[in-house]
């Protein structure tokens, strides 16, 4: 096993930074390079964030002996292109979600990652913390009894601008791709978890939104059901603020978990905790602290994960990524079919 791993960014926005910033505290992992649409901006970024160099183009940094793996931070329609190059020029991948725009694209790049023989990861960071396992473990030791429902929220209100990435269908934009693939790998994951399985599948999927005046999802939501009886309900919206939380409710009480997209409190705290509340009990609180930020949690469990291609299970597999990608195809059809237009 590699005691380190050399990291390239690709992409100067606001979520490079953060993923640069939390790898300042990492012994383990560091930033040694970076790429963006423009050389000023790349080499911005680098003064910025202390980094050793920047690249003037994507192919200078994948030519870069010193780069092991490469965070694709770019906007969603460039995350295939700029993965596929990075694999095929045999760096590890860790691809911000939703991992491609669609099912379809998302295949072929998983055929690359095969055919490349090197890591790939979609970045669902919550996935990678520890607050995640601890609360499976919870469910698993009969917390709240048999799971029986999952509801969850990722949402947020930004202001209509139709050559933004969140309101340009042409960018990908909407809540299900920006933010909606978080309640559903959620639900997914506790589903199979349910079932004794990584992840479970909905059987039926209802769905119901509201499509803005540029055409994307502003606000959707779905209704599941899984082959265990289990059911899920959850909503993603950019214009309208609903809430950012989850619940996981059984026969004997519920879970409530109030940052789970964002565990420590945000990307770079260092504390997150759930509420086991049952009607039996005092409601208990479990807290779980961490030595770094998310994004480092996430960058050290790729260098803990190689020589293999795939994290171990909560982290995202590929099979799990190509599941929740059609899931996510199949709510963005249906609200498009049936959703209310403003």
């Amino acid at each position: 096993m590699a005691e380190s791993l050399a990291w390239g960014i690709i992409g100067t926005g606001a979520i490079a930074g953060d993923f640069a910033l939390a790898l300042r505290g990492s012994a383990r992992c560091s930033v040694v390079n970076v790429s963006g649409t423009a050389p000023e901006k790349a080499f911005a970024f680098a003064q910025r964030y202390q980094l050793p160099k920047a690249a003037r183009s994507l192919e200078e940094l994948l030519a870069d002996p010193l780069v092991q793996a490469v965070y694709v931070a770019t906007p969603h329609p460039a995350h295939e292109a700029s993965a596929t190059q990075a694999l095929k020029a045999g760096k590890h991948v860790l691809c911000e979600k939703p991992l491609t725009v669609d099912a379809a694209s998302t295949a072929r790049l998983l055929e690359v990652a095969r055919a490349s023989g090197v890591f790939l990861m979609e970045a669902y960071m919550y996935r990678c913390h520890p607050l995640m396992q601890r609360l499976l473990q919870a469910l698993r030791d009969g917390a709240i009894g048999t799971v029986r429902h999952v509801h969850a929220d990722f949402t947020f209100r930004s202001e209509r601008d139709p050559k933004g990435r969140l309101f340009d269908l042409a960018q990908a934009g909407g809540g299900i791709l920006d933010v909606g693939g978080y309640p559903m790998s959620f639900a997914r994951l506790i589903a199979g978890m349910r079932e004794n399985k990584p992840f479970a599948e909905p059987v039926t999927l209802q769905a119901s939104g509201i499509i803005g005046p540029t055409g994307v999802d502003e606000l959707a939501s779905a209704l599941l059901e899984f082959d265990s009886g289990l059911t899920a309900s959850f909503t993603c919206g950019v214009h309208f603020d609903i809430g950012r939380s989850a619940r996981v409710v059984g026969d004997e009480g519920h879970i409530q978990i109030d940052a789970p997209w964002t565990p420590q409190g945000g990307r770079h705290g260092l504390q997150n905790s759930f509420v086991i509340c049952r009607a039996d009990r005092e409601p208990e609180t479990i807290t779980v602290q961490c030595d770094k930020a998310t994004y480092a949690i996430e960058a050290e469990l790729v260098l803990d994960s190689l020589p293999a291609r795939e994290a171990a299970w909560p982290a995202m597999s590929w099979a799990d990524t190509l599941g929740n990608m059609r899931a996510l195809d199949n709510w963005r059809t249906a609200v498009q079919m049936r959703g209310v237009r403003i």
